[in-house]
């Protein structure tokens, strides 16, 4: 490669010139004291464990889905420890409309609403079709139990399954992963699930009961443990359902082995799912 060709590659000398000049006056701590705020922001966002997994989409801008409940729910304008200590579950008590602690996935659209007077109105209706079938069925087979409870399993798979599709037309497929940790960890269990919630590494949300104060109007004292739930989209999308459940093992959220209790996902729409030792 002769002169010209180097020339034509790295630009003319007065150009390498201007950019080593450029290079060697370049100062690094100068430049990231200009970028102090954005640096604070990610840095809040996430831990040595996060740091390995699958980051936040980079486009879009943050919603909120619990902007509306400032006082019972992480705010945009506020960091994640920031949150934690304004909000902890362990001693923040339970009052009207304080029962919860919520948290939203902020890197999700806004939901579509969906069509909840639609879905409980059609939902009584087949259900009170399914007792009715119950009744007639028993009364049919007075002497012959096994054979109506036969044809009641099948109606009941037939009524689970109606229920499923009249949830997504009504878009009331929203359902819960249920962590049941003991009042003395829930700080930490929350922590963990809040992080990865704020991180798009669980689901679409999560909610922590509040503590219950002795003489609550309600009259129930506080129990030994507390209740966690870790919502995902749909629940008929168990690739999803699983990745959040794997996740929430990596978090080690979830026991496994002898004497580890068991988890549950409830669907939003149509009862519970009882998963076996995880």
């Amino acid at each position: 490669m002769d002169d010209s060709d180097d020339s034509d590659f790295y630009g003319s000398p007065k150009t390498v010139s201007r950019l080593k000049s450029r290079v060697a006056a370049y100062n690094i701590p100068s430049y990231w004291s200009s970028q102090e705020a954005r640096t604070k922001l990610i840095t809040s966002r996430i831990t040595p464990l996060e740091s390995t997994s699958q980051s936040p989409p980079a486009s879009g801008r943050l919603h909120n889905a619990y902007a509306h409940i400032p006082h019972a729910a992480y705010q945009l304008t506020e960091s994640i420890p920031q949150f934690l200590a304004r909000l902890p579950p362990a001693t923040t008590n339970c009052r009207f409309g304080l029962e919860w602690i919520f948290i939203a996935n902020p890197y999700l659209p806004p939901r579509p609403p969906s069509d909840h007077d639609r879905f409980m109105r059609a939902g009584r209706e087949r259900l009170d079709l399914f007792k009715s079938f119950i009744d007639k069925t028993t009364a049919a087979y007075p002497n012959s139990p096994l054979v109506a409870k036969r044809h009641i399993a099948v109606a009941r798979k037939e009524t689970i399954e109606d229920l499923k599709q009249l949830a997504v037309e009504c878009r009331e497929t929203y359902g819960k992963w249920m962590l049941f940790p003991d009042v003395v960890f829930v700080n930490d269990t929350w922590e963990k699930v809040a992080r990865a919630v704020a991180n798009h590494q669980l689901g679409t949300a999560a909610k922590v009961a509040t503590r219950m104060p002795a003489g609550y109007d309600d009259g129930h004292a506080e129990k030994k443990e507390r209740l966690i739930c870790v919502y995902t989209e749909d629940f008929t999308d168990k690739d999803d359902v699983a990745r959040v459940l794997r996740r929430m093992k990596e978090l080690e959220l979830v026991k496994q082995g002898p004497g580890a209790r068991q988890i549950y996902y409830k669907a939003g729409a149509s009862g519970r799912l009882t998963v076996s030792r995880a």
